[in-house]
């Protein structure tokens, strides 16, 4: 492109500065705008533009920083929290309840603290036992927080003060407890012999927290002796069983004790009452027998006799009949008691069921003195000195 061309005007492109009068005119108009908009519009008396006052501006400035400030002042607390306010870096009593709040920016800082959420944490390790044995222990510990302010402000760093005391109050109760009781039936009791010495730990420090629960996870003795733990285990299980088995039985066998005692004291009750009752009887009817003895004692007495021995004579099953050569006559009346038996029990009974060879058999005083008969005449003779189990029956001259 040349330096000069024709038309231009006189306008030369000479690039060592032969126009730069001509660049800086077009480059100050911007500046120019610019001052007029910092400067109030119209015409003086004059002729001149007059300035816009500073003091405006500053004020409009200080305005949206003061209204921007305002804003940012406001924040929320939820329904499970609480705040705490540092002024300047000094606590505030008052504690922020939920809702929608305003402070001070830049003035106080606000700590929103979970108070009804509970947080937990574990502990564990391998801890020696009183009997100096190694057991692994693993027990989860479970707080919330009750004081926001004593929470952030009393203690640097309250969950690992709490996890070391935690720590301490396990091994504490560990090293005193015997390794069956903390493997078996004693854990719960471990558990809240170690929940009371951490309670009484962190009392002194004054954290601003509650232990809610503190559960054992695990507890096992090391890898190596697992097995043999295991057998041990199931031994005392084993045991157990069969203790609680005995128990139970021991249990059954006393309540049938008491239930066969109560019946046989209920039964010896009832004998006595019947025995009473009878012997009242006894005494009524030998009353009422007296003046009739004392009237006609030998009739009374044979009547008694008789009376007594129907009564005898009538459960036997043998009957025995002792004639006047003293020589005693067996009449073998089991088969003619059956069926007598066995007619009475099909309503048949009649003197057929007796054979031809004796008379049928009645309770009554004429039917033994026609059995005696029959006895002598066709019954062989038994020797007195033959063994037998028999009743006998003693028949009176005078009968």
């Amino acid at each position: 492109m040349a330096w000069n061309q024709p038309g231009n005007n006189g306008q030369n492109n000479d690039p060592w500065g032969n126009n730069k009068q001509k660049t800086n005119q077009s480059t100050t108009k911007p500046f120019d705008r610019f001052k007029k908009i910092l400067h109030k519009g119209g015409n003086n008396h004059s002729g001149g533009v007059q300035p816009l006052n500073l003091s405006v501006i500053a004020l409009i400035i200080l305005s949206v920083i003061i209204v921007l400030w305002f804003f940012n002042g406001f924040y929320t607390i939820n329904q499970s929290q609480r705040g705490v306010v540092t002024r300047f870096g000094q606590v505030q009593q008052k504690i922020i309840e939920p809702g929608l709040n305003w402070s001070p920016p830049l003035i106080d800082k606000v700590y929103p603290v979970d108070i009804k959420g509970t947080r937990s944490f574990n502990v564990q390790g391998f801890m020696v036992t009183a009997g100096e044995n190694l057991v692994f222990v693993e027990m989860n510990v479970q707080y919330r927080v009750t004081n926001p302010i004593k929470y952030l402000f009393n203690v640097t760093n309250v969950e690992d003060s709490l996890r070391q005391a935690a720590d301490s109050a396990l091994r504490t109760e560990i090293g005193s407890s015997q390794m069956d009781d903390i493997l078996t039936s004693g854990r719960a009791d471990l558990e809240n012999r170690t929940k009371e010495g951490l309670i009484r730990i962190i009392s002194h420090y004054d954290m601003g927290i509650t232990i809610v629960d503190l559960n054992f996870q695990s507890a096992r003795p090391p890898e190596e002796v697992q097995d043999a733990f295991n057998d041990a285990i199931k031994a005392r299980e084993d045991r157990e069983r069969e203790i609680n088995k005995a128990n139970a039985d021991k249990v059954q066998l006393q309540q049938q004790a008491e239930g066969h005692a109560a019946r046989i004291l209920a039964d010896a009750n009832a004998y006595k009452i019947k025995v009473e009752l009878e012997a009242q009887g006894d005494v009524a009817r030998f009353e009422k027998l007296l003046p009739e003895y004392r009237q006609a004692p030998e009739i009374t007495r044979e009547r008694l006799y008789l009376e007594t021995m129907e009564k005898v004579l009538s459960a036997t099953n043998k009957v025995l009949v002792n004639d006047q050569s003293n020589n005693l006559m067996v009449l073998p009346l089991d088969q003619l008691l059956k069926n007598k038996s066995f007619n009475q029990t099909q309503g048949l009974v009649s003197d057929q069921a007796v054979p031809n060879s004796a008379p049928a058999l009645n309770n009554t005083n004429t039917d033994r003195k026609v059995l005696s008969d029959h006895v002598k005449t066709s019954t062989p003779v038994i020797n007195n000195n033959t063994t037998r189990t028999t009743t006998t029956t003693r028949t009176n001259s005078s009968r």
